[in-house]
């Protein structure tokens, strides 16, 4: 069955007010890229055109984005529970795919909404007052108010929206078609009908195990269609698989096959030999979900982790409240620092920089920069560009002058001015694993401390696990450094490298720690996977919070200081599973305060 009606523009999303919710998670391997725009009436994929689907992509993105600020994140047993998924009615030759939640279980409710009064302020913006709220209307009912006058939510929305909204787009057809949940096919053909009579555009639409399927032209709606019936998404290998390996799916969730996306002509053509990179990357399946009072946003997919498993941010002092491991650096940077010295030189080497004069000794001098030409151009409102304010100081500790410099010659400048050897230091201060830690102690005295000296009050360890002997020779060149720029640094060796810190205690916490960051309940909240995890990044946040506060601030940075304080703690994790890289960004709540 078709309608041709017109089509409104994508309407806007209402304010976001919504509280903090990570954006992204920092995956191993190359993030899924957005697809392609999908074709317009005449077949091109220019970004203009106000076509039927925006509307409907409008009111799912922002969705997504109000979805998000909600917290409405909903746990599932199994992909398939509560009936079809989009991916059911979605064709088995799906690329890229979006899928959206609205309406979580009734337990998941109460949780969601104790995480959203942690922010009052956020929750009376967006209208939340209680966990039995239809999220659904929150999110159109703004949307309908401010864009289509003619549509109201109570009556020509609500009886027939279901709670599911899927997006698929395929490659090697150009087909972007959308799925939505419906509770009464009738009821829906009318609602949708006054949805897209907001613009003059046409739209196709059919419907298959409770769910309308949309595009801008009913020729896509019928292929998508037909195709799904023979195979969906769901009948996937790679894609149950991937769900299955991931966990339990949020009120959002997605999934894109890289190999394929890599093929876009527009992206081969601008990537390069990246995009044959990005296929070898595979899959990459992605979910947001809640965990008790903990949002977590998990991407499976992406290259295998390489070198030696490090467990270093379990194994930190136990008062650890920030810190940073990265694994495996030493043997990439073996690997690609040729290939990226080529690089640089193919992109014009390092002409115009050249390395900054030791430490010990003043900057040179610099050749004085001719003024510029008084008719130079100017911006708009009379402000000179920066190219036109005379030049730098005489001073500035880099020689700006063109010339013919490499890469291998301004690394060369480098090593004779530091002692520091490229790419053997390098990697060995990677090694197979490097972690920087800042430890709980003096925090309150941040806002007094002045000068590099000042450092030494604070616990600042950086961790090598590399080569013992190599490790502390590096960390004592390194300390050397540090003492001629008037900082002072201490050295140790340790059970699998060695420890740089900015005082004793620090370092002896890294060598001997008494009590573990992996047994603390605030570390667990953010990277659950303790001794798994191969490496990445923990704040504590209430820790540093509490610690500032000491500090007697002013009264509106202790009135931010505790609004914060809702937020107990951030991590983000990447561990391996089933053969496969996990990435994990996690925000602890702190619904005690």
């Amino acid at each position: 069955m078709t309608d041709q009606t017109p089509v409104p523009p994508p309407p806007p999303p209402p304010p976001a007010t919504a509280p903090p919710v990570p954006t992204a998670a920092a995956p191993a391997g190359p993030p899924p890229p957005p697809p392609p725009a999908p074709p317009t009436a005449d077949g091109s994929r220019g970004r203009g055109g106000n076509t039927g689907k925006k509307v409907v992509v409008g009111v799912i993105a922002a969705a997504i984005i109000l979805g998000g600020g909600y917290g409405a994140y909903a746990v599932y047993d199994k992909l398939d529970g509560g009936g079809p998924q989009p991916h059911d009615v979605l064709p088995a030759s799906t690329d890229a795919y979006l899928r959206l939640d609205l309406d979580p279980s009734a337990g998941q409710k109460v949780d969601l909404f104790q995480l959203i009064q942690e922010f009052p302020e956020v929750a009376e913006e967006i209208g939340l007052k209680d966990e039995d709220q239809d999220i659904r209307e929150l999110v159109f009912g703004q949307i309908l108010a401010s864009e289509c006058d003619d549509v109201d939510y109570d009556k020509d929305v609500e009886p027939w929206l279901g709670d599911r909204v899927g997006v698929g787009f395929e490659v090697e057809d150009e087909r972007f078609v959308i799925a939505v949940q419906t509770t009464d096919e009738g009821k829906s053909r009318e609602g949708i009908k006054k949805l897209f009579a907001c613009s003059d555009d046409t739209y196709g639409i059919a419907y298959l195990d409770g769910y309308a399927i949309l595009a801008p032209e009913q020729s896509d709606v019928d292929g998508a269609v037909s195709a799904a019936k023979k195979s969906t998404l769901g009948d996937e290998k790679d894609f149950t698989q991937d769900f299955e390996q991931l966990g339990n799916q949020g009120v959002a969730s997605g999934w894109v096959d890289l190999k394929a996306i890599a093929k876009i002509p527009e992206l081969a053509d601008a990537a390069g030999e990246q995009a044959a990179e990005l296929a070898k990357a595979g899959t990459v399946a992605t979910t947001l979900r809640v965990d008790g009072s903990t949002l977590e946003l998990a991407v499976l997919g992406g290259p295998e982790q390489k070198g030696k498993k490090v467990t270093a941010l379990t194994k930190l002092p136990a008062d650890t409240v920030a810190a940073l491991s990265v694994s495996g650096g030493g043997d990439a940077v073996t690997e690609n620092f040729e290939q990226l010295t080529e690089e640089l030189d193919g992109l014009g080497g390092m002409t115009g920089l050249t390395s900054p004069p030791a430490i010990d000794t003043p900057p040179a001098a610099v050749t004085p920069v001719e003024p510029v030409d008084p008719v130079a151009p100017v911006d708009p409102d009379g402000t000179p560009r920066p190219d036109d304010l005379g030049g730098l100081p005489d001073d500035f500790p880099f020689d700006t002058t063109p010339d013919d410099s490499t890469a291998q010659g301004f690394i060369d400048e480098f090593e004779q001015a530091t002692g520091l050897q490229l790419p053997e230091d390098l990697a060995t201060l990677f090694g197979d694993n490097l972690t920087l830690a800042i430890g709980a102690a003096n925090l309150e005295k941040i806002p007094t401390l002045s000068g590099p000296e000042g450092l030494s009050g604070l616990d600042i360890a950086l961790s090598l696990t590399s080569d013992k002997t190599a490790a502390l020779d590096l960390v004592e060149r390194i300390a050397q450094l540090g003492t001629d720029a008037g900082l002072t640094l201490v050295t140790a060796p340790t059970d699998d490298g060695a420890v740089l810190a900015t005082n004793q205690d620090a370092a002896d916490a890294i060598a001997d720690p008494q009590g573990e960051l992996g047994d603390e309940d605030v570390f667990k909240s953010v990277i659950p996977g303790g001794d798994d995890t191969y490496g990445g990044f923990y704040l504590n946040i209430g820790a540093i919070l509490d610690k500032l506060l000491q500090a007697d601030p002013p009264k509106d940075v202790r009135e931010f200081i505790d609004e914060a304080k809702a937020l107990s703690a951030v991590g983000v994790s990447v561990s391996e599973k089933d053969g496969r890289t996990m990435t994990s960004l996690r925000i602890a709540f702190d619904t005690d305060e």
